[in-house]
Formats: structure tokens, C-alpha cells, sequence
């Protein structure tokens, strides 16, 4: 602060005229030398003391005295300077301390420099009161268009204006004028068409000049002419279709420039001849096609050439002159072919980017004689079948050659390449590997989606410096016990997706990262013992983290190892080569979040395993059925379903009653049944076996034979079941219509047929998830309904099979429907079995019943809609879903009177076997007949009917048939007494006064007769029974 107000009052003078101003030189006055003293080496403050000199200040100056001079002039000079103080110290009180700050901006000042920041302030233009001091100031992202001429003429110390992200179309002549301490210049995101060649000229120390993303299309020879210290320029991002030669050859001092993302497709040559300075040279996205062989002639200085995102078809050839080149990028191009010694005028280089580009050869001496070239990428190149021969690069440390053909490995490649360190072969088709075991610094090795079967002991010897081995989507099926041995360094180790059985355990104690999904056959449990330092651990089978405990949602929550939404086909391999060096790598490559989470997490005191996938209600660690309720339950309906199920087919089946086709339907049912609890009796078992263990066999028992088997019989019982009863219910609602029509209903033997396709379908349905259309092991239930975290094609599996079963039960319902109100008009009321057709509709009821909650957690699992904990979905399907295999036999056995008859057959034809003769059994048949059974005439089997004389009044009767003795007697309703009442009811309570009764009355052992004896009945209204 004390050369303030000098500094005011020089600035007052220049204005005044008496002082030129500064940066601007005028030749002095000659001094007075009186005695020959050279003046140049004179301090610079030596003015302040004219006794000791000779010299003429300024044109209005008087001579001082010289040395020689004494007495008063000395005395005037001390005067006058003691004078020249306190006037100094007099303008200082007089001045403010501060400068003044435009309105809404922002000012900081150090030492005597003012930096005003204005941006983002919706400026229209130039605020007026700037300080002189001013040396920074920032006009960014506002909503100036033009640029007054004497805006910025006061700001002599300026040194850095940012005009970027404004509207600026044109910037007149004489609006830099006067800022000859300018370094600085930013105008970069405006809408210039042309460079502002006159307004530049007035800034001889300019140093950086950014232009870019403005709409720039030709510059004109002269518009860098006087820019002589410009040493970084930006004209990226413009419409430029050629290389401004004339305009950049006035810029000598130049050092940086990016002429990328234009429209430039050639090079010409001698682009660069007056560049001898240039270090930095960007053409990136472009659209050059062709290159001068000369183009690069006379960038004696440059280091680094971009020619990333171009369209070149040919290797750039004139690079050979550049013989400081050090890091160089053709990525991203049309490149065919890397010619033999393609570098031979490169020494110095360091890095190579040349990926993604269809390179279909490579000369075997292309690389060779690089000593100094540390980084060598080269992805893409799908044509390559050999590994180039890298002799004299001994200094390369990163090597990437991905997505290539490169079939096998010379095995004298570490001898060649003494200072590798990351050495990235993945997506090519590498077979077997050769010993690493010279490449000792080696730290990152890649081989992941190669055809590698074996890993050898010797494979990986001595590698003391490797921490990352990467061996995912291979086919690796045996590792050598001893292959790990000596890799104490080792934390990382991937092997997903192979084909392993066992994994060797020696060596692995260091490990922080291991990866072992899509080993199906790796079962074996860890310990966490195996590996006491582990950070992330992903197994195939949930059951393997149960060591590590089961907090499943703080596992669903972290991302693991490295981003696992990614898939391994996106994964940019070039960037996974530089993970472990960020000094090679550009500045844009992020860092992995997963190593930047846990680094922050080392500083805890103990570390959480993070396991996936992790135990849960679906993955039990300990038992399978979590809940005595859930166990007992089960047990129930298996003891339930197979017992009653098994009696109920041993009536239907075995009874000598007639069997028609509902009742041949429900025995069927019945059989599927029973299907359903030996699935469930299977995994009763399991859990009972593996009580409190269970996650030793669970993994073993998802995989094996047992679990499909479980599955298999669990679909195809629950589908045949579904299946038969919709056929049951169609066939009672046909059987009606086609006695209508027709005079006969549907035959056993169609039915039958029809029965065979039901189960053909379900055999359908539960053999496709053996050939991965959906999956039985998903879950140690075997079944293929969704869980939580399920597989997409498990999951559509199940819909459709859902989606059927609900079309099949609306059949069902719109045919009962449909039947019931036909009963309740009174039609078809002499043509059915009453208990049957109840049964079939309450089977119906109780079936639809018990599949809604099986359909909503389907299709809330498929959209979300409601949150539902695994432990209800888990009890759902244990108990619900199984639950009609139960009940179903249970209403037969409870209430359909079918039963106790034929269970009354059975158990006399059991007592009577070999006792009786056939006109006795035939006795014994015709009494049960009438005495239970009550059925109605099946019509299916009736070929002809005739008329009665109405004096009889009977309805039609049968005309011939092959029957026993029978008598039909037509149903008494509310005859006189109580009992004959009673007794109607009990024996036909379906029935009304068209109905006829068949009971068997005697039979001929000679020839089979009908008789039949008609009783009237009483003309009063037919009364039908509601079913």
C-alpha cells in the first residue's frame, strides 16, 4: 500500500501529458556524464539521489550537479526530495483506502492488483466504473452482444478478461485497445463467425487466447499478425474445413494448439513449418482422411499429437519427423495397416493410443527399438492372429491388445518385456499360457473371455508383485493345488463364468476381491478362516456366505468389485489398464468407485465382508423350513394328500359300479393329487435330513437331480389338476347340451383322450424348465414361481404359466355359470348326477380360491406393485400352493355319497371274493344299486328312445338296451306319509316327475333282460332340486 499513491500520482501525470504511459518507450534525454560513470548498472533507486548523478530527468527535467558538486546543491536535493515524501504522504490520507467495486460484482484485491468477478450477473454490458487497478476480470455467462471501443481503455494493468458464454457476433477494432498488459483472453462460447484480427493487434504480451466453441469458419492470413508472445491458442470446436497455414506460421512463440471438432479432412504439407516451438498439437475429431507426407515438417519441439476420432485410411506416415514425440493417439480411425518400422523416427515415444481402428496387420518390427515407450494400446484389432515382437521396448509397461485373434503367447515375451506391469489380453482366443514367471514386476494381469482350459503351477511362479488377476469367461476347469502358491502380493482374483469344480485355497489368504458366480459346480463351502482378509466376496450359491453372516440388505445396497451393471462387453479395457496408473492415464478416466468406497472404509477398525448373493428366507443357512408352523403344516398335507388322495382313486378305480365320465375326471384329479404330495413329501424330507445344516447341502441339493425331479413332479401335478378340472366342468356343461340336441352326451372314451391331452400339456409345461426355460433351482423349493432377485426368464416363465391357469379357471367359471342358470330354468334337470356335479363345483371354488394369492405375488413380483416380504412369499408356496391336494379328496370323501357306496362295494366284493357265485354278486350289485348309487340314466349310452301310450303317463322309455333286470321307477314327491317322503328324498334327491330311476331287479345267467315296471305319479307340479 505505501507505492499507492505514487502509483495514482504517475497515473495523474500521464493523463496530464507528463509522463508517457507505461509499456509505451521514449528515448531519454542524454544524460550528463562528467566523469564518464556508466549509468546502466546504476540501482533502481538511484533517482531518489541526484547528488550521486548526472543525469536529466524527463524533457522538463533540469540538470542536476554531477559528484564533484557541493554545499547548496546538495542542500537543494535533500530538500527537494524530503519534499517530494510529504507530499507522497499527504495525497496518501487524502486517497480512499479501497478502489470502488461495480454494483453486484465481486472484488478481491491483492497487494495492489483488484480482481472483479461479474459473471452470471445478466450483463448487457461493460460496467463503467471499473478500477485502473484491475488486473482480473470476469464477464462470463452473461448477455453481452458487443463490446463498446473505449470500454476497457483505462484497465492498463489488466492482465487475464474472460468473455466466455456471452452473444458476442463482432468485436469492433479499437475494443482491446490501451490493454497492453494483457496475458489472458477468453471469448470462448460466443457467436463469432471471424477472428477479431484488428482488435488483437493492440495486445503485444497476449499469451493465451481461447476462441473456441464459436461459429469460426475461415481465418484470414493476417489475423494473428502482432500476437508475437501468443503461446497457447484454442480453435476447436468451429466450423473450420482446413488448417489456417498462413495465419499460424505469425505465430512463432506458439506452444499449445487444438484446431479439434472441426470440419478439417487434410493436411497439407508444411501445415506446421514455423512452429518450431509447438509442443501440443490436438486435431481430434475431425474428418481427416489424408495427410501430407510432410505435414509435419518442422515441429522440431512437439510431444504430443491427438489424431483421435478422424477418418484416416492410412498409417500417418509423416510422424517420422517428429523426433521428440512422446505421446501419440490415432484411435478411433479406418486404419488398416501398421507398416514394418513404423516408428523408426520416434525414439522418444512413451504412449500409444491406436484402438478401434479394423487393423488388419501389423509388421512384426512396428514396435520394435522403443526404448522409452511405456504405454502401448492396441484394441480392436480383430485381424491379428500373432503377438507383435516387441525387442528393444524394454521400458513398456502397459500393454493392451484386446478384441484381437491372438491365438497363443510367445513364451519368451517377458524377457522382451522386463518392466511390464499391466499386461491386458482380454477377448481374444488364447488357449493355454505360458510361463509369466520373468515378468516380475508384473501387477494387473487380463485374460479374461479367452478359451483357456488349465492353469498350470508354473503359470504364475515368482509373480511376488501381482495383486489382479482377471480369468472371468473362460473354460477353465482344473487349477493346479500349487498355482497360487507364491503370489503374496495377490488381492484381486476374478474367475467368474468357468467351469470350475474346486478351487485351491493356498495362496488365497491375502485376498481383499474374489469372484466366483457362474461356477454351478463349485458347491464347496469357505470359512472365513480360508481367507481372513476378504472385502468382497461373490460365490455362486448363497449358501458359501452363511460364514459371513446374512444382512442381505446391506449386501443389495453396495456395489461390488467393479461396476457390475456394466457387462463385461462394455467394459472399456483400455481404461482397466490404467486403473492402477493415473499417471498414464488421460485426465478424463474416473476413478473405480468400488476401490474409492473401500479405501474409504480401511480406516474402520473391523471391515464388513461384503458376500453376495446373500442368505435369506429363500437362501436358509440353517433350515428349510424356517417355522415349525411351516413344517407341520406341510407335514399335514403330505400325510393328508397321500392317504385321502389314495383312497379316493381306490374308489373310483376300483369300485364295480359304473364309472361315467365325471367320476373317471375326479380320480384323475385325485391322481394328480397325489402327484402334489409327494413332491412335498420330498421336500419334508430334505428339511428333516438336513436339520440345522442346511447350508452344507443346500447348494448341492439346488443343482442335483433331487431338486428337478421335486420340480418336475410339483408343475406337472398342479397343471394336470387344472387342467382335468376345467375338462370336468366342460364336459358336465357338453354332456347337457349334447343330450339336448343330440340324445347322447360325450362318450368315456373321449374323454379319456381328452384326459391324455391335459396331461400331455402338463408335461409340456413342467419339462421346459429342465432346458432353461425357466429353472427349478432357482430356489431350494424346486419350484419355478417367482422369488426375489429371480432370474427374467424364470420370471416369464412363471406369468405365462400363471396367465394359463387363470384363462383355464375363468373357463371354468363362465361354464358353471352357464350351467347353473340353465338348471335353474328347469332344463336338463333328468339328465345328471347331482353329487357329481356338486362336487365339481366345489372343487372349483376351493381350487380359484386358493390360486389368487399364488397369481397376485406373480404378477406384484413381476410389476412391482405392492412391497411383500420373501418369508410370506416363501409360506405361500409351501402351504397355499399345495394346499388343494388336500382338500380336494377331503370334500370327495366327506361329502360326495359316491364314495360310501363304492367304499361299500369294495369292502363286500373284498368279503365275498371266491365265496359267492355270479347271480349273488349280481344280487348284491342290483340292492346297492337301488339302495345308494340313485343314478340317473346315462343317455350317452341309450341308441334309441320311444313313445309310451299316454294312457300310461310316462315319459319316453327305453326302447332296446343290454341291460340286467331293471325296474325305472319315476320319483315320488310328497307321497302321503312321512316315510315314503323321507324316502324319496334320500334316493333321488335330484329328481322331479320326468326323472326315472334303473335299479337292477334280477338277472338272467341264460341272456340279459330289461324289465321295466312304470308307477305313475300324482299330477301335481314338477318340483326340481337346486344344485
Amino acid at each position: 500500500m505505501k507505492f499507492l499513491p505514487a502509483l495514482r500520482e504517475r497515473e495523474r501525470e500521464r493523463v496530464e501529458g507528463l509522463t508517457p504511459p507505461i509499456g509505451v518507450s521514449h528515448a531519454p534525454a542524454q544524460p550528463l556524464k562528467p566523469n564518464n560513470q556508466d549509468h546502466s548498472a546504476m540501482p533502481p533507486l538511484a533517482w531518489l539521489h541526484p547528488q550521486r548523478t548526472g543525469t536529466c530527468r524527463g524533457s522538463r527535467a533540469r540538470c542536476l550537479p554531477g559528484a564533484g558538486t557541493r554545499g547548496r546543491g546538495a542542500r537543494m536535493g535533500t530538500l527537494l526530495l524530503w519534499g517530494i515524501v510529504l507530499a507522497s504522504c499527504a495525497r496518501c490520507q487524502a486517497l480512499p483506502a479501497e478502489p470502488p467495486c461495480p454494483p453486484q460484482c465481486h472484488c478481491e484485491q491483492d497487494g495492489i492488483a483488484l480482481s472483479v468477478d461479474c459473471s452470471e450477473l445478466g450483463l448487457s454490458e461493460v460496467p463503467a466504473n471499473l478500477s485502473p487497478l484491475t488486473a482480473y476480470l470476469d464477464l462470463s455467462m452473461n448477455n453481452i452482444s458487443q463490446l463498446q471501443p473505449s470500454a476497457l481503455r483505462h484497465l492498463r494493468f489488466l492482465e487475464e478478461l474472460r468473455l466466455s458464454g456471452n452473444h458476442i457476433s463482432r468485436i469492433p477494432g479499437e475494443a482491446f485497445s490501451g490493454l497492453y498488459s494483457l496475458k489472458i483472453l477468453m471469448l470462448q462460447n460466443n457467436q463469432l463467425s471471424r477472428i477479431p484480427a484488428e482488435a488483437l493487434r493492440d495486445l503485444p504480451n497476449l499469451q493465451s487466447l481461447r476462441l473456441d466453441a464459436n461459429l469460426i469458419s475461415v481465418v484470414p492470413d493476417r489475423s494473428f499478425e502482432g500476437l508475437l508472445s501468443l503461446r497457447h491458442l484454442w480453435l476447436d470446436d468451429n466450423a473450420l474445413t482446413e488448417i489456417p497455414v498462413r495465419a499460424l506460421n505469425q505465430l512463432p512463440a506458439l506452444q499449445a494448439i487444438t484446431l479439434a471438432l472441426n470440419h478439417i479432412w487434410h493436411i497439407p504439407d508444411f501445415a506446421f513449418q514455423n512452429l518450431s516451438s509447438l509442443v501440443v498439437l490436438h486435431l481430434h475429431n475431425n474428418r481427416i482422411q489424408s495427410l501430407g507426407a510432410k505435414g509435419f515438417d518442422g515441429l522440431h519441439s512437439l510431444e504430443t499429437l491427438d489424431l483421435n476420432y478422424n477418418e484416416l485410411l492410412e498409417f500417418p506416415g509423416a510422424i517420422r519427423t517428429l523426433g521428440r514425440l512422446q505421446e501419440l493417439g490415432f484411435h478411433n480411425n479406418n486404419i488398416k495397416a501398421i507398416p514394418e518400422n513404423a516408428f523408426i523416427g520416434n525414439p522418444l515415444l512413451q504412449t500409444i493410443h491406436f484402438y478401434d481402428n479394423p487393423i488388419q496387420f501389423v509388421g512384426q518390427s512396428a514396435f520394435q527399438y522403443l526404448p522409452k515407450l511405456h504405454t502401448l494400446s492396441l484394441n480392436g484389432a480383430t485381424d491379428i492372429r500373432e503377438f507383435p515382437d516387441l525387442k528393444g521396448t524394454t521400458s513398456l509397461e502397459v500393454l493392451t491388445l484386446t478384441r484381437a485373434g491372438i491365438h497363443f503367447l510367445p513364451r519368451r515375451m517377458c524377457q522382451q518385456l522386463p518392466s511390464l506391469r499391466v499386461l491386458e489380453l482380454s477377448h481374444n482366443q488364447i488357449e493355454e499360457l505360458p510361463s509369466f514367471h520373468r515378468c516380475q514386476q508384473l501387477e494387473e494381469l487380463g485374460l479374461q473371455h479367452n478359451k483357456i482350459h488349465e492353469i498350470r503351477a508354473d503359470t504364475f511362479v515368482q509373480l511376488v508383485a501381482l495383486r489382479s488377476i482377471d480369468l472371468s469367461w473362460n473354460y477353465i476347469q482344473f487349477i493346479h493345488p500349487e498355482a497360487f502358491v507364491t503370489l503374496h502380493s495377490l488381492t484381486k482374483l476374478d474367475l467368474t463364468d468357468n467351469q470350475l469344480a474346486t478351487l485351491p485355497l493356498d495362496g488365497l489368504a491375502g485376498l481383499t476381491h474374489l469372484k466366483l458366480q457362474g461356477n454351478p459346480a463349485l458347491s464347496e463351502p469357505f470359512t472365513k478362516e480360508s481367507f481372513p482378509k476378504m472385502r468382497v466376496l461373490e460365490v455362486p450359491y448363497a449358501y458359501q456366505c452363511c460364514a459371513y453372516g446374512s444382512c442381505s440388505s446391506f449386501f443389495r445396497g453396495s456395489s461390488q468389485w467393479e461396476a457390475e451393471d456394466m457387462s463385461p462387453e462394455e467394459e472399456d479395457p483400455h481404461k482397466r489398464s490404467l486403473e492402477l496408473f493415473p499417471g498414464h492415464a488421460d485426465n478424463h478416466y474416473d476413478l473405480d468407485a468400488d476401490d474409492l468406497q473401500l479405501d474409504l472404509e480401511e480406516s474402520k477398525l473391523h471391515p464388513t465382508t461384503q458376500c453376495t448373493p446373500s442368505p435369506g428366507p429363500f437362501k436358509p443357512c440353517d433350515h428349510l423350513f424356517e417355522s415349525w408352523l411351516i413344517r407341520l403344516g406341510v407335514w399335514l398335507i403330505v400325510l393328508v394328500s397321500v392317504l385321502c388322495n389314495g383312497l379316493v382313486i381306490l374308489a373310483v378305480f376300483a369300485s364295480p359300479s359304473y364309472l361315467s365320465p365325471v367320476k373317471f375326471l375326479v380320480g384323475s384329479i385325485a391322481g394328480a393329487n397325489l402327484l402334489t404330495g409327494v413332491s412335498c413329501s420330498m421336500l419334508a424330507l430334505v428339511d428333516s435330513l438336513t436339520y440345522g445344516r442346511f447350508a452344507r447341502y443346500g447348494a448341492r441339493w439346488e443343482s442335483g437331480v433331487g431338486c428337478r425331479v421335486t420340480g418336475f413332479l410339483s408343475v406337472l401335478a398342479s397343471q394336470a389338476a387344472i387342467f382335468l378340472l376345467t375338462l370336468a366342468a366342460v364336459q358336465c356343461s357338453l354332456s347337457a347340451s349334447c343330450v339336448r340336441g343330440y340324445g347322447k352326451s360325450p362318450s368315456l372314451g373321449k374323454v379319456k383322450a381328452a384326459a391324455c391331452c391335459c396331461l400331455l400339456l402338463s408335461s409340456v409345461a413342467a419339462v421346459l424348465p429342465l432346458f432353461s426355460v425357466g429353472e427349478y433351482g432357482a430356489s431350494p423349493l424346486c419350484l419355478p414361481y417367482p422369488i426375489p432377485e429371480g432370474k427374467p426368464t424364470a420370471l416369464g416363465f412363471s406369468v405365462a404359466l400363471v396367465m394359463t391357469n387363470m384363462l383355464c379357471f375363468l373357463t371354468i367359471t363362465g361354464t358353471y355359470i352357464r350351467l347353473y342358470c340353465s338348471l335353474l330354468k328347469g332344463e336338463f334337470s333328468a339328465l345328471w348326477d347331482c353329487a357329481m356335479v356338486k362336487h365339481v363345483a366345489w372343487l372349483i371354488f376351493t381350487n380359484c380360491l386358493l390360486y389368487c394369492p399364488v397369481a397376485f405375488l406373480t404378477f406384484s413380483s413381476t410389476l412391482n406393485l405392492f412391497l411383500i416380504t420373501p418369508e410370506v412369499i416363501k409360506s405361500v408356496f409351501l402351504v397355499v400352493l399345495p394346499l388343494p391336494a388336500c382338500l380336494n379328496p377331503l370334500l370327495y370323501l366327506l361329502f360326495n355319497p359316491h364314495f360310501r357306496d363304492d367304499f361299500r362295494l369294495l369292502r363286500q366284493k373284498g368279503q365275498d371274493k371266491g365265496s359267492f357265485p355270479q347271480s349273488c354278486r349280481a344280487d348284491d350289485m342290483e340292492k346297492s344299486s337301488y339302495d345308494s348309487t340313485q343314478a340317473l340314466v346315462n343317455f350317452s349310452d341309450i341308441d334309441h328312445m320311444c313313445e309310451t301310450p299316454d294312457s300310461l303317463g310316462v315319459h319316453p322309455i327305453l326302447d332296446s338296451y343290454s341291460f340286467p333286470s331293471m325296474t325305472l321307477i319315476p320319483c315320488q314327491q310328497r307321497v302321503g306319509t312321512r316315510g315314503k317322503e323321507r324316502g324319496c328324498s334320500e334316493h333321488c334327491p335330484c329328481l322331479n316327475d320326468s326323472e326315472v330311476l334303473i335299479t337292477s331287479e334280477s338277472r338272467d345267467l341264460s341272456g340279459s333282460s330289461l324289465r321295466i315296471t312304470f308307477l305313475p305319479s300324482p299330477p301335481t307340479p314338477p318340483y326340481t332340486s337346486h344344485l
